[in-house]
C-alpha cells in the first residue's frame, strides 16, 4: 500500500471569526450600480463597493472589466475582497461564501460558491465572471435600464494559522536586516605576543567577539582573525544563526583597507568560530600600508543576520576584497 503524505495545512483560530448559526436568517450584501454604461467609460481599472461586515470580518466587492489575451473579448469579473488581511501582518482568513450577479427579469442569477484563503499576497477570492457581451444583452436580465445588482454572502470566516505539526524544518528570516558594526582599537601592537580577545558585542540578540593572533609563536609570520559566537554551546540543536559578516583592517593613511566578507551558519554542532582573515604579518608592520599607525590598528566587524531553525545545509562562501 502506498504511503500517504500529509500536507501542512492552515487551521482556524476559533476565537477569531464565526459562522452563520443553523436556521439563522441573514441578508446578503447587495450592491446596485445605476448608469452602468457610464462606468465603462471611466479610466479606473477596479470599481469597489463600500465595506460590509460578515462573520466578524470586513469585506467589500470589487468589479473589473478584463480583456481576453486570445480574442480581446471583454468580461465582467466580480470578486470578494478582504479588508482585514494585510501583507504587513501576515494574517490569513479562510472564508466560505457566495458571489452573485442578479438576473432582474427571470431570476436566473449567475452565482459561484466556494471557499478560499485571503492573505497578504492574495486578498481577492474566487471570481464570478460573465462575458460583457452577454451582460449587456437585454434578454439576460443582468442589465436592466442601465442598472445592475451584485451580491455576496459570507457563510463562515475564521482567522487561520499554519499547522506546524509534522513540519521537519522551518527557516525564519528577518525582514529588516540592518548591518551592525563593531569597532575594535588595538594599541601597542608590537608588544603583543599572545592571543588577543575583543570585548563581547551584541548583534541580532547574540553575543560575539573577535580573536586576534598577531604572529604568535606557532605561526610567527601570520596575522589571523576569527569571528566567534560567544557561548554557542547554549544553542538548541535545532537552532542556527545565518550570518553575512565581514572584517575590515583599516588603512589609516591611504584608505586602502583590507576586507574579507563571509556568508555562513553558526550552530552548536559545527563549532563556535569561523576563520575570516589571514594576512602576512610583514604587510601589517609595513609603515607604507597604513595598517599600523602610532602602534595602533583598527578592526571593524560588520554583521547582518537572520534566524534559522532546524535548517539542514552547509556551506561557506567567502570573497576577498582589497579596497582601492
Amino acid at each position: 500500500m502506498a504511503k500517504v503524505h500529509s500536507t501542512p495545512k492552515y487551521v482556524p483560530i476559533l476565537t477569531q471569526g464565526g459562522e452563520k448559526k443553523e436556521g439563522e436568517e441573514t441578508n446578503p450584501f447587495r450592491w446596485m450600480i445605476e448608469g452602468f454604461s457610464t462606468l465603462l467609460n471611466h479610466t479606473a481599472v477596479t470599481h469597489r463597493s463600500g465595506n460590509f461586515a460578515a462573520c466578524g470580518f470586513t469585506w467589500n466587492l470589487q468589479l473589473e472589466i478584463k480583456s481576453s489575451v486570445e480574442d480581446d473579448e471583454k468580461s465582467l469579473c466580480l470578486y470578494l475582497f478582504s479588508v482585514e488581511v494585510s501583507s504587513n501582518t501576515g494574517s490569513v482568513v479562510k472564508a466560505t461564501y457566495e458571489l452573485m450577479i442578479y438576473d432582474q427579469l427571470c431570476g436566473k442569477h449567475i452565482q459561484i460558491k466556494g471557499e478560499d484563503y485571503f492573505h497578504g499576497s492574495s486578498r481577492y477570492g474566487l471570481c464570478c465572471m460573465v462575458p460583457l457581451k452577454k451582460f449587456n444583452d437585454p434578454k439576460s436580465g443582468l442589465l436592466v435600464n442601465d442598472c445592475c445588482v451584485f451580491g455576496a454572502e459570507v457563510m463562515e470566516a475564521f482567522a487561520c494559522k499554519l499547522d506546524r505539526e509534522g513540519v521537519s524544518e522551518c527557516l525564519s528570516l528577518n525582514k529588516e536586516i540592518t548591518p551592525q558594526t563593531y569597532t575594535w582599537v588595538i594599541k601597542n601592537f608590537s608588544k603583543l605576543s599572545t592571543k588577543q580577545v575583543s570585548e563581547v558585542f551584541t548583534s541580532g540578540g547574540y553575543n560575539w567577539h573577535i580573536d586576534l593572533y598577531p604572529g604568535v609563536q606557532s605561526h610567527p609570520n601570520i596575522f589571523a582573525m576569527f569571528v566567534v559566537l560567544d557561548k554557542f554551546i547554549l544553542f538548541s540543536t535545532k537552532t542556527r544563526v545565518y550570518v553575512d559578516y565581514s572584517l575590515c583592517l583599516v588603512d589609516q593613511i591611504n584608505g586602502k583597507h583590507e576586507k574579507i566578507s563571509v556568508r555562513d551558519q553558526f550552530a552548536s554542532g559545527r563549532g563556535c568560530w569561523r576563520l575570516v582573515m589571514l594576512l602576512n604579518l610583514k604587510d601589517i608592520q609595513n609603515p607604507s600600508r597604513g595598517f599600523l599607525h602610532n602602534e595602533t590598528c583598527i578592526v571593524l566587524a560588520s554583521l547582518t543576520y537572520s534566524m534559522v531553525t532546524s535548517c539542514a545545509g552547509e556551506g561557506l562562501y567567502a570573497f576577498h576584497d582589497s579596497s582601492q
